[in-house]
């Protein structure tokens, strides 16, 4: 089927953003520019140019005219159970780990409560920043701080998560995630937070909190995940 006019429009122009002849945070050729240009109405370009807004490609700023901005990285894990890494390689991205600590902790009173355990009961903490190659200049695209109950995983803290896959870990030991409930909100991060996810002082996050259930429904992973808010968008599916 043939694409129509403001689909072909939407593709000219990304492809010139894709070339590099539109370069990131550029201003594009006006509208009467592009009409003459593409050979299409006002309305027929508008429509174009709209879709690529809602894409996150360009911004349009009234009285100036309209900019290349940088693309947002799409997240996942608001609609599937899956690592990051398994995202990752379906969406044919490079994945590059950055481990800040793993070791034994006792659970804090939220760590507790999430993880249906004892308050000060064992667990492992790991720490780690995610980067996906080659885009956004290689920033970091997720903060994250996962808790896991020392009694299903005694080993956890010997392992190095730097290429390891946590779900993939957790399913060789028959401990994997069949379900999760998770809380998303804007925050403003912790200090450490965003010097990892080099923001900022006033920029957001998006922060979300992830308990993970094994088959008999016991939870085997708690998780706080930050997302530097300006450059993220997420994926919900919902099915009825």
């Amino acid at each position: 089927m043939a694409k129509s006019l403001h689909e072909q429009a939407a593709e000219y122009i990304r492809t010139r953003i894709a070339s590099g002849e539109y370069a990131v945070g550029s201003q594009i050729p006006t509208e009467k520019e592009l009409c003459a240009l593409l050979q299409v109405s006002r309305p027929t370009l508008r429509q174009a140019l709209d879709a690529l807004t809602r894409e996150g490609v360009l911004s349009r700023v009234k009285g100036r005219g309209t900019f290349v901005t940088r693309p947002k990285v799409v997240h996942e894990s608001t609609s599937f159970i899956t690592g990051y890494r398994a995202e990752s390689e379906r969406n044919h991205r490079t994945l590059r780990t950055r481990v800040l600590e793993i070791g034994v902790v006792r659970a804090s009173e939220s760590v507790s409560a999430a993880l249906e355990l004892p308050q000060g009961a064992r667990v492992t903490r790991l720490v780690r920043v995610r980067h996906l190659e080659g885009c956004n200049d290689n920033a970091p695209v997720v903060y994250t701080t996962l808790y896991v109950p020392c009694k299903y995983f005694p080993d956890m803290a010997e392992l190095d998560f730097t290429d390891l896959s946590f779900y993939g870990v957790l399913a060789d030991r028959g401990l994997d995630v069949r379900r999760a409930s998770r809380r998303l909100e804007v925050v403003p991060p912790p200090p450490e937070v965003s010097a990892g996810l080099r923001l900022g002082p006033f920029e957001p996050a998006v922060y979300i909190t992830s308990v993970g259930r094994m088959a008999n429904d016991r939870p085997i992973e708690y998780t706080e995940s930050y997302y530097p808010a300006g450059s993220s968008r997420f994926l919900i599916e919902v099915n009825r």
